[in-house]
């Protein structure tokens, strides 16, 4: 069960999961592991309250692992305030599993998402299917980090930075973001979501034999691109582009 925390602005909208049992389901069995609140626990011990984005709430929702309440809701989502906790409920949950594609509920929900958001729910859900653990990536740039194993005992195995399909960037961006990855050890994948809905093959595999494989990645209607730094720096030193 998880709490949600409404906003005026939907997508700053998260939810905080109380319980410690809960806290420890989610993350050892569950692989979603949020940002602790509260008093720092032992970095073996899980914490004792957890913060949900809402990637992390639609995978759980999606999955029918997580439930969802409003503050002051009873066991059935409904809050005091007669039935305005349960339809903000309704409305968050359609929207995190995409019932609105679908014509579920009329033009009068007004908790909706934008595209881009909405994109970075989908890329999060399918790293998630994958089987990676998936966090944040904000300290370095990226939009997800993804791991392999728990993140308090291993390292990230790449970055993710998602792109609109059809987004033009400057190279000197691109190479940016290369060279954190490489300054980090891991390796750097693009990913964007195609509008059509197909799976698109493709994408340049890094060298390192270590690191994930962008093969691995692609299906589904994420599309997921790697570049190698030292290729990238390789044709800029042959253009010219580098003193």
């Amino acid at each position: 069960m998880a709490t949600v925390v409404a906003s005026p602005d939907p997508e700053a909208t998260y939810a905080l999961v109380n319980d410690a049992r809960h806290v420890a389901f989610l993350q050892q069995e569950c692989r979603i592991y949020g940002t602790p609140e509260g008093p720092i626990a032992p970095a073996s011990a899980a914490p004792q309250r957890l913060r949900l984005a809402l990637e992390e709430l639609a995978v759980g929702v999606a999955k029918g692992f997580l439930r969802l309440e409003v503050a002051g809701a009873g066991s059935d989502g409904c809050s005091n305030n007669g039935g305005e906790g349960h339809t903000l409920v309704e409305e968050i949950t359609q929207e995190l599993v995409g019932d609105t594609k679908r014509g579920g509920y009329n033009g009068d929900v007004k908790w909706r998402l934008s595209p881009q958001r909405r994109d970075q729910l989908q890329v999060f859900r399918d790293l998630w299917e994958r089987g990676y653990i998936v966090t944040f990536g904000s300290k370095f740039g990226a939009d997800f980090l993804i791991y392999k194993d728990n993140p308090k005992h291993a390292h990230a195995v790449a970055l993710i930075v998602l792109k609109e399909y059809e987004e033009e960037f400057a190279r000197v961006d691109v190479v940016s973001f290369c060279r954190v990855a490489k300054m980090v050890k891991k390796q750097l994948l693009f990913a964007c979501v195609r509008a059509n809905g197909k799976s698109k093959s493709g994408g340049e595999q890094a060298g390192d034999s270590n690191a994930t494989s962008a093969a691995d990645l692609e299906a589904g209607s994420v599309v997921y691109i790697s570049l190698t730094h030292a290729l990238l720096v390789s044709r800029q030193a042959e253009n010219g582009d580098l003193a």
